[in-house]
């Protein structure tokens, strides 16, 4: 058995909140060839989680705390959908080939994160800035307001 400990989330929280990317990952799989990749993720407000698809892969989210908004959207960047992840409605199953991003809302923001393996990188939107760039912090303001139907562009809307 593997429990996770309240040490270990602890742990997770506080790196979160210290990591420049404003979030963290505890891994529960051995290692990248596992036939099923699943680890926790801590995400603290303004963390850039950018856009991206599993062209392989369907991706399941279960929240543990806070609560985060799951965003989808079509190629070219608009969005076409907001999940809330809440205490009411915690779990986001994402079909294989989803644009999809996550805004957090809650400090202390925790969810798990399960997919098949092996593991395989994200494939990110070519419409997205990189990360640590003044450009993804603008995207990141955006993501936490946006409404369905709206299109991001370099500009900022």
């Amino acid at each position: 058995m593997q429990p996770v400990t309240a040490t270990q989330i602890a742990a997770l929280l506080a790196d979160a909140e210290a990591s420049p990317r404003r979030r963290a990952h505890l891994l529960l799989h051995a290692g990248h060839d596992d036939t099923v990749q699943r680890l926790l993720i801590a995400l603290w407000p303004k963390t850039y989680v950018r856009p991206h698809q599993h062209s392989q892969q369907w991706e399941m989210l279960a929240l543990q705390r806070g609560v985060a908004d799951v965003l989808a959207f079509a190629p070219d960047g608009t969005l076409t959908a907001r999940h809330r992840l809440d205490p009411a409605a915690p779990v986001i199953q994402i079909p294989v080939g989803t644009w999809h991003a996550a805004v957090a809302l809650k400090p202390g923001t925790i969810v798990m994160e399960i997919k098949p393996g092996p593991y395989r990188a994200n494939e990110f939107a070519d419409w997205t800035p990189e990360e640590s760039t003044p450009a993804a912090a603008d995207l990141v303001a955006w993501l936490e307001q946006a409404p369905v139907g709206a299109r991001w562009a370099t500009t900022g809307a």
